[in-house]
């Protein structure tokens, strides 16, 4: 089974994201993983098959760690923005 995502690397990632997305929406407790998930799901795929990790084309790890610290921003942005505002009078 590993040696079909080894083959099919896009394949790999696509799953990768949509089991990520899906871990992301379930509660532990107070907690959501939220964009996270799949931050979790991709290194745990990339540490069971080093051929998987090696398949996967060089781009797509630095376009998965900026879209990650994209969402992160979009879901702490207006938090943040709030707080700020809040504190300064």
């Amino acid at each position: 089974m590993w040696q079909f995502f080894a083959d099919n690397p896009w394949v790999a990632v696509f799953a990768v994201i949509t089991l990520g997305a899906l871990l992301g929406m379930v509660r532990f407790g107070p907690v959501r993983l939220g964009a996270a998930g799949v931050l979790f799901v991709g290194l745990f795929v990339g540490a069971l098959d080093e051929d998987i990790a090696a398949a996967v084309p060089a781009g797509v790890s630095a376009l998965g760690l900026a879209l990650y610290v994209y969402t992160v921003g979009l879901e702490s942005g207006p938090a943040f923005f709030r707080d700020c505002a809040a504190s300064s009078r």
